[in-house]
C-alpha cells in the first residue's frame, strides 16, 4: 500500500495539486478513495452534468476525449501516473467537457470536489498558487492552438509521436499502443493520411514496426520536425 509521502512524490511537477499548500493537500489526499479500472472503461463521461470529482493516476494511463458537433472523435491528451483529469468540472461544477477511458488497465484516487475545493481556498499560499498553475495552463493552450493552425500534417503527427514515446523504453515504443485511428484523432489527421506518413517513415528509417508496436528510431528528427514545424 503506498504511504502518503509516496503519493505525494509521484504526484507530476505541474498537475495542480502540486498549486496546494502542503499541508492542504496532505488532508485531500487522506480523503480520495482508489478505484481499479479496466482498459477501455469509461469513468468520466462528456456531458455529465455531475462533475463532482477528479482524477490522479496511480498507474496506467488514461485518455481524454470528445466527439465534436460532426460526430469525429478528438483526443485531447493521453495522460500517466501522477498526473490529474477532470479537475475543469470539479472547478466550476459544470457539465465534462470531455471523456475520459483507461488505455490500458489502471489504478486511480478518486478526489472529491468539495475537498479540493476547501484545499484550494484554505489558505492564500494555495489560491495563488492555483491560480498561477490555471494561468500557466492559458498560456500553454494558446500555443497549442496557435501550432495546429500554422503546422502542416507531417509535423502535427511528430509532436503526436514525440508526446507518446514511452519514456521509460529503450526501443523509443509508444506509450498505450495507440492505433492509427487514435493516432490521427491525437494529431487531428486522417487515418490515411497517417498511415501515408508513417509508411513513408518506415521507409527513410524514423520509425518501424514490431508487431502491432509502432517504434521511434530517430527521435531527434522528429522531435525537430514537432517543434520548427515543415522549415525544420
Amino acid at each position: 500500500m503506498d504511504t502518503l509521502d509516496d503519493l505525494i512524490g509521484r504526484l507530476a511537477p505541474d498537475t495542480l495539486l502540486r498549486a496546494l499548500a502542503p499541508d492542504q493537500l496532505e488532508i485531500l489526499l487522506r480523503k480520495a478513495t482508489r478505484r481499479d479500472l479496466r482498459a477501455g472503461e469509461t469513468i468520466i463521461a462528456q456531458g455529465d452534468e455531475t462533475g463532482d470529482f477528479a482524477v490522479v493516476v496511480l498507474t496506467g494511463g488514461l485518455k481524454i476525449s470528445m466527439v465534436s458537433a460532426g460526430g469525429r472523435e478528438i483526443i485531447l491528451n493521453y495522460c500517466g501516473p501522477g498526473e490529474l483529469v477532470g479537475e475543469i468540472a470539479m472547478l466550476d461544477s459544470g457539465p465534462r467537457t470531455a471523456t475520459v477511458t483507461a488505455a490500458v488497465p489502471s489504478s486511480v484516487l478518486i478526489l472529491p470536489s468539495r475537498t479540493f475545493l476547501d484545499a484550494a481556498t484554505a489558505s492564500p499560499a494555495s489560491v495563488e498558487g492555483v491560480m498561477r498553475e490555471l494561468a500557466r495552463r492559458v498560456r500553454q493552450l494558446n500555443l497549442v492552438i496557435e501550432s495546429d493552425r500554422t503546422f502542416s500534417m507531417a509535423p502535427r503527427l511528430a509532436r503526436a509521436l514525440v508526446r507518446l514515446v514511452d519514456p521509460d523504453s529503450a526501443d523509443g515504443r509508444l506509450r498505450y499502443h495507440p492505433s492509427q485511428s487514435d493516432l490521427g484523432a491525437f494529431a487531428g489527421l486522417a487515418r490515411e493520411n497517417v498511415s501515408r506518413l508513417l509508411s513513408e517513415w518506415e521507409a527513410q528509417g524514423i520509425v518501424a514496426r514490431k508487431g502491432r508496436a509502432l517504434l521511434v528510431r530517430d527521435h531527434a528528427y522528429l522531435q525537430t520536425l514537432a517543434e520548427f514545424g515543415d522549415e525544420a
